[in-house]
């Protein structure tokens, strides 16, 4: 059974972008504030902030619509990453097979957090990717002792 520490308060907030290239940096400034207020390791916001830039990213290259991306941290001390936009486009594939800059972005995910799932987003938005990574809080850190550099753990689940 996992207890919440009391200095730990669920907090959420969100983002409503266009679909345009200056949507990703736009979402990493916004989310980097949340993290900041949030006490996450530089390790953590580097690790979230590279989730929230991929799924992001997807969205703007590979989906229709505006795009709501969302940031929370609920009372174990997870960050949820949420990206909801308009569904699929149906570009036309040129079958190069060509490994270049592209084509890399879950696969970043799936290292960072191991796990991240994508389904069916509520009205007006068609298609949700999401990821969740466990953190290693300030509140959850032990209180005494020399602490080590330790990568944090990271877990996904899809959010409520």
């Amino acid at each position: 059974m996992t207890t919440s520490h009391p200095a730990l308060q669920r907090s959420r907030t969100s983002l409503y972008l266009a679909r345009r290239p200056s949507a990703c940096p736009r979402a990493r400034r916004w989310a980097a504030a949340a993290l900041q207020r949030w006490e996450a390791t530089g390790q953590e916001r580097d690790d979230v902030l590279l989730v929230m830039s991929e799924l992001v990213t997807n969205a703007i290259v590979h989906a229709t619509g505006p795009i709501r991306a969302h940031l929370a941290r609920d009372t174990a001390g997870r960050i949820h990453v949420q990206v909801d936009d308009g569904g699929p486009t149906h570009h036309g594939d040129d079958g190069d097979g060509q490994d270049d800059e592209h084509g890399r972005g879950l696969g970043i995910v799936d290292h960072l957090a191991h796990h991240h799932g994508h389904g069916p987003a509520p009205y007006p938005y068609r298609c949700r990717a999401w990821a969740v990574l466990t953190t290693t809080h300030p509140a959850t850190r032990p209180a005494a002792g020399p602490r080590t550099e330790v990568p944090a753990a990271r877990t996904l689940e899809p959010t409520a």
